[in-house]
Formats: C-alpha cells, structure tokens, sequence
C-alpha cells in the first residue's frame, strides 16, 4: 500500500490567509483526512489544486473552496463568508494600488483591488460578487464599461486587462 506525500508544513505567522488554510486542514483531519485524490473524486478538482487551497500561500478561488469544504462535510455559508471576508481584504496600505477603485454608472457595483485580485461587490447589499485574478504589474486604474459587461484594468507599465462579468 502505498502511503500518501505528507503535506508541507504552512510558513510562520499568523496571517488570515495562514490561519484559513489551517482551518481548512482541520477540517480535513476532522473528515477522517481523506487523501486529496479522494477529495479530487468527490469535488471534480485537481489533488494538486485541492493540495494549494490548504497551502496558505494563495487564495484559492471560492469555488475551490467551497467544493473542498463540501467534500469534507463542512458548513458551506460559513466558510464562504470567511472566504468573502479574506478575499476583500485591502493590498498593503502603503501600496497606491489600494487606493484603485471604481464605481459602475448606477453606482450599484464597486471593484476594489486586494491581495486576491479585483473584488467586484454588490453596493446595495454589501456582498463579494466574485474576485478577477489579477495577473501583471499593480493596477494604476480600473474602470467599468458603459453597459456594466466587463471592467477594465490599466497597469503601471501601461498592459490593459480586460474582464468579462
């Protein structure tokens, strides 16, 4: 029989991230620690994929996550809300990319740019409607298109990113 890999070790700290993928460790171990190939049977996702989700390194994106906690009989609208709540969090203060944000023409949505990526929320609800990865350089602008169908991301070094929503 052949023993599976043992996880790496998650770095030092206590960061929000660092205590989500420990979290979700726990609940794995609390689950009867079902390999990540078992896991990737039940949540259609990559045993490398579900491996990252619980690495504390990233985010992972909350379908991941959702799907891991599924799969490990855990309390989906909990963790999706401390999901929501990681994902909106700020980039480093000190960064001008935490200063980039903007509205769309009814001022219904707001994107915003965190460690994740862009989080684009609902205003009137005050709900995470999804985060874009964000992929380069910082962002120096963002902006929504006139019929609310993309937004659209200037970087420092002048690269446009363009995402459907």
């Amino acid at each position: 029989m052949t023993m599976a890999r043992q996880e790496r070790p998650l770095d030092e700290g206590d960061s929000p991230l660092l205590r989500f993928a420990a979290d979700l460790r726990a609940l794995r171990r609390a689950a009867g620690m079902p390999t990540y190939r078992q896991l990737g049977a039940l949540t259609h996702y990559s045993p490398a994929t579900l491996s990252d989700a619980a690495g504390g390194r990233k985010l992972p994106t909350l379908d991941v996550t959702l799907s891991y906690v599924r799969a490990c009989g855990g309390d989906e609208p909990s963790w999706e809300r401390r999901w929501s709540s990681l994902a909106a969090q700020p980039t480093d203060r000190s960064s001008r990319v935490s200063q980039v944000h903007a509205f769309n023409a009814e001022a219904t949505m707001l994107a915003t740019v965190a460690k994740s990526g862009v989080v684009l929320w609902h205003i009137p609800d005050q709900r995470v409607v999804t985060v874009l990865p964000l992929l380069g350089p910082p962002l120096r602008a963002l902006v929504f298109t006139s019929d609310d169908t993309h937004v659209i991301g200037v970087h420092a070094d002048g690269v446009v990113t363009t995402w459907v929503i």
